[in-house]
């Protein structure tokens, strides 16, 4: 009697859907990133200024603020393939069509491009999160979740690169239309891929949205953090961000250094996941909040006149420092909300985060045009180092966990 050889293990090379799938993210994800640096510096190349570039990142950031809990909904009830199929197609056609008429466009229609693919971005990403353990089996799901981040990342460096250096080879238009295709390509991998997960509808949004409410409600450390987070993105991320491709071109000596720091700022955060999966520490709450305050270096570097390395050493040691703290709040979170409610107070994580974003971009222009850019950028270091330190004050933060009656008198 001969034995039946034993069933080799799984592995992700073997899971087709999945790789087509995580395929067409990837492409969809360095397009994301050449598109807003092309755009940037193209506003720039036309004479705009702080105001303009704000104005073509705010774009994105409002359609991600209105559109993401939208498509949180959308994904329990549609498939989701078909969700990341729609979201590529629709980018490709908006920025192909932009690049056919970008001579007569006014500058401030571009930020309905950014806004448009924005809005797609928005509507897929939860398609994506919840389609994942559908594609893969249980034990591949943490490494198949590891691919997904891993792509994310390495797209922020790669891309910001790639559309600084086809904007200063040969023009914006070429960016744009690498962009097009890329997001066209994307759309190819994921199209005819099952859905294998059953969409069902749930209840009404208002009532969703409602109860995820009062599980962060019941929460002071969750509400905290969230808000030190909103008020870092709004102070820091938004003045760093107008702010550094007028600075690249005036002091760094052009385009390519835009997407240098840039590039330096996603691979920083690459190391970090690494760091945060093999360190437990007893109080991640406290490291993860230290070491966040760090990120003021993004607009400290900026404010004070130093040489491109550095700068770019500062905007990588703010990529570390992000992605440190967001596996250990993104593992906090899943342990202490209860799974009824997980998917909620996720996404209302990612709503308060980004809420005040849009405003930052906003106000970044009038503040320069009042205070110049140095005192705006020392401010949003000083705002955002202080807010993040002060969350350490409420009991459960050092923790990341609903503090015991011991752990609220050490807080």
């Amino acid at each position: 009697m001969t034995l039946a050889a034993p069933a080799s293990r799984p592995t992700i090379r073997t899971q087709p859907r999945f790789l087509r799938v995580w395929g067409s993210q990837s492409a969809g994800a360095l397009a994301d990133q050449i598109l807003p640096v092309a755009l940037s510096l193209y506003v720039i190349r036309q004479g705009g200024g702080a105001g303009a570039v704000a104005t073509i990142l705010a774009g994105r950031a409002v359609a991600l603020v209105v559109c993401l809990l939208a498509g949180g909904v959308l994904a329990d009830r549609v498939s989701r393939t078909r969700i990341l199929l729609a979201a590529d197609v629709l980018r490709a056609v908006a920025v192909l069509t932009t690049v056919l008429v970008l001579d007569r466009l006014p500058l401030a229609a571009l930020a309905l491009v950014t806004a448009g693919c924005g809005a797609a971005e928005a509507l897929s990403r939860p398609a994506l999160r919840s389609l994942v353990p559908a594609l893969l089996p249980d034990r591949l799901l943490e490494r198949g979740n590891a691919f997904v981040s891993a792509v994310h990342r390495g797209s922020a460096m790669l891309g910001a690169l790639v559309g600084a250096a086809l904007v200063a080879a040969i023009g914006t238009p070429a960016a744009l239309v690498a962009a097009g295709v890329l997001f066209a390509l994307g759309a190819l991998a994921v199209a005819g891929v099952p859905d294998t997960a059953t969409a069902k509808p749930t209840g009404g949004v208002l009532a969703d949205a409602a109860s995820g409410l009062r599980e962060v409600r019941r929460r002071p450390w969750v509400v905290a953090v969230m808000s030190a987070v909103a008020v870092q993105l709004f102070a820091g991320t938004a003045p760093a961000l107008v702010l550094l491709p007028l600075i690249a071109e005036r002091d760094f000596g052009g385009e390519l250094a835009y997407g240098v720091v840039l590039a330096a700022l996603a691979a920083g955060a690459l190391p970090a996941i690494a760091v945060a999966g093999r360190w437990r520490p007893r109080r991640p709450g406290l490291v993860g909040m230290l070491a966040l305050t760090a990120y003021a270096a993004l607009p400290l570097s900026l404010a004070v006149p130093l040489p491109l390395p550095v700068t770019a050493a500062c905007f990588a040691v703010g990529g570390f420092t992000v992605e440190l703290y967001f596996v250990y709040w993104l593992s906090a979170l899943q342990r202490a909300i209860p799974a009824g409610a997980r998917g909620k107070v996720l996404a209302l994580d990612q709503l308060s985060a980004y809420a005040l974003l849009p405003i930052g971009y906003a106000l970044t222009g009038p503040l320069v045009a009042v205070l110049g850019d140095r005192t705006t950028l020392l401010a949003a270091a000083v705002v955002t180092a202080a807010a993040t330190a002060l969350t350490l004050l409420v009991p459960g933060v050092s923790r990341f966990a609903d503090p015991g009656p011991e752990q609220v008198r050490a807080d």
